[in-house]
């Protein structure tokens, strides 16, 4: 039905329904006759508005057609000659064109210059969604792919964690994940080999050994290697090490390397000399009170635990030895 014979048919009922009011019949009649004729009029009138309505500020169609039958059906007569008005102004007035000046906004400076930050989940937000079973499939797979894009010792774990996943398709990608992982720092691995057996100068073999102990200690350090395979690791870590120090003694992050190196296997005393010689080649002495505390609580010496854990007022927000230094009440 167009919307011409609507606006005619609603406008006969209308004058239908207040011609009965005026009638001679008796009072219910007249009643009768003027809702019967009211009701036609108020649906002809809302389907009439809600059809000529523009589409984009349509939500919700029953709503809308609702709103209207309810504004012309308990407005009499003054209703009609409202719905009027309101159709006149959306036919004459108002375009159905959408505006162009407000379909393209460029983007603000500061969002392009963020563009390359991570996925903004962080390590917490990531592991109670990826443990939380009954949470949408979707919310999961952006967790583990959050966690995916990062890399370190706790992103491993996580990885490691939705391996064992029920979901099908979160345990493949958290194996693809981590295979990415693992391959990146194998190929940066081979990449440096290569490179060390074209090195000719001394400098250019200790930055390269440097590389290499790096890379081997990430695998260990980021549990992408476990049990032999991570001995592995460490030993080459350790042998790149001390060839780089070799070649460039005093280097103060190669030696931090060797002071968690020796940690790692367990050998305490070279690691407590590792920390003097770091200590000696100008390392960060903040950086190193984590290892001492940690030799000093192997050696049974808790006074110096506390007492290495308080030199530093900051240590207790740092990730990691944080709660740890809270426990032994640094402050």
């Amino acid at each position: 039905m167009s919307s011409l014979k609507l606006l005619i048919y609603g406008l006969c009922s209308e004058q239908s329904a207040l011609l009965a009011v005026f009638g001679t019949q008796p009072v219910w009649q007249r009643v009768l006759l003027f809702l019967t004729g009211h009701l036609i009029a108020s649906s002809l009138f809302s389907l009439l508005l809600a059809i000529s309505f523009p589409k984009r500020f349509v939500v919700l169609r029953r709503g809308l057609l609702g709103l209207f039958f309810c504004f012309n059906f308990f407005v009499p007569a003054f209703g009609a000659v409202g719905t009027l008005l309101i159709l006149l102004y959306f036919r004459m007035f108002l375009s159905s064109e959408e505006r162009t000046e407000f379909s393209n906004v460029p983007l603000p400076p500061f969002q392009a210059e963020s563009a390359d930050l991570g996925s903004g989940m962080g390590e917490g937000g990531a592991w109670s969604r990826l443990r939380t079973v009954g949470l949408p499939r979707e919310l999961r797979l952006k967790a583990l792919l959050s966690v995916g894009t990062s890399g370190g010792h706790n992103s491993s774990r996580l990885l490691q964690h939705a391996t064992g996943d029920s979901d099908d398709e979160i345990r493949l990608l958290a194996f693809n994940l981590y295979e990415r992982q693992e391959q990146k720092i194998q190929q940066a691995i081979s990449a440096s080999l290569e490179e060390l057996k074209q090195a000719k100068t001394a400098a250019v073999k200790a930055s390269v050994c440097r590389n290499l102990a790096f890379s081997y200690w990430e695998m260990v350090y980021s549990a992408l290697a476990q049990d032999d395979l991570r001995d592995f690791f460490v030993e080459q870590a350790a042998k790149y090490a001390a060839q780089a120090l070799q070649l460039s003694n005093r280097n103060p992050a190669l030696l931090v390397l060797m002071v968690r190196i020796h940690l790692q296997k367990r050998d305490y005393v070279m690691a407590d000399e590792a920390i003097q010689a770091a200590l000696a080649a100008g390392a960060d002495p903040l950086k190193l009170l984590p290892y001492q505390a940690e030799l000093a609580f192997y050696a049974r010496d808790f006074q110096a635990v506390r007492a290495f854990l308080m030199r530093d007022a900051t240590v207790r927000f740092r990730p990691g030895i944080g709660p740890v230094a809270q426990f032994w009440g640094a402050r």
